[in-house]
């Protein structure tokens, strides 16, 4: 069901005594967590939503500080215990929510997370130069070759890239810069939640090095690496990831 919480967009589905809440990764919506909606929804309360600078909420400037505060209005809003869920750029945020509001938030899962990027300034301006020369559809389409694995199905490969190409250029350079710049090492380690780390075999954006190390500064954290996917490991292999998600959500346990 489609709602509004201080302008901003956002579905909500379910009716569990948790909630769910999922931010995306750079340039993309709510669409990314297609797969574990439906599931999910069936035993919590799951919040989805384009966050600032996409799609529905396309019209707000991208701010790491705003889509943190998002996320809190948003647990206001549903009034529940809530569980977070941060893929690439959404670990930046729920990290931060979770440090921040440590009393509010119950279990938290990372996808594709990194203490940050060193060469930030020098992958912005490679980036900025990338999209003076291309469209966004033409940049998206080579952002699905080089971020999906052959192991993703088609269709949601080509869904993935519709999604992008909808990003403005500016709104997305403007995001990109809203974490490329920004360390995490403090955010992971004021973290108290049980923590969920996942990461595919062929992630080239956020290697299992990085989850490793970002492992070491989160307190309560376990990794766990998917084989045959990358940097967006639940589209390449939702099903695993989905059964990884529930099991950690429900019980703070993995089953290997």
């Amino acid at each position: 069901m489609l709602r509004t919480k201080k302008g901003l967009k956002y579905f909500r589905m379910g009716e569990g005594s948790e909630a769910v809440i999922c931010h995306p990764s750079l340039g993309l919506g709510r669409f990314l967590f297609y797969r574990l909606i439906p599931p999910l929804s069936r035993r919590w309360t799951v919040i989805a939503y384009d966050p600032r600078g996409i799609g529905e909420n396309a019209g707000f400037a991208p701010r790491l500080e705003d889509w943190v505060e998002d996320v809190h209005d948003l647990m206001d809003e549903v009034g529940k215990p809530a569980h977070l869920i941060g893929v690439s750029l959404g670990t930046w945020v729920m990290s931060r929510v979770a440090a921040r509001w440590p009393d509010r938030v119950g279990r938290v899962v990372l996808i594709g997370a990194t203490v940050g990027f060193p060469d930030g300034a020098a992958a912005i301006e490679a980036r900025k130069q990338e999209l003076s020369r291309q469209s966004m559809a033409e940049y998206a389409r080579a952002y699905a070759q080089s971020t999906l694995t052959v192991w993703a199905d088609p269709e949601i490969r080509e869904q993935l890239v519709q999604d992008l190409a909808t990003c403005q250029p500016d709104r997305y350079l403007q995001a990109m810069a809203e974490i490329y710049f920004t360390d995490n090492r403090e955010a992971f380690q004021q973290m108290k939640a049980e923590t969920l780390i996942i990461v595919g075999t062929d992630d080239r954006r956020t290697p299992p090095a990085m989850a490793d190390e970002a492992a070491e500064l989160i307190e309560r954290s376990t990794v766990r690496v998917i084989p045959n996917a990358g940097h967006l490991a639940l589209m390449d292999q939702p099903v695993r990831v989905e059964e990884l998600v529930e099991s950690f959500l429900l019980t703070g346990h993995i089953e290997d």
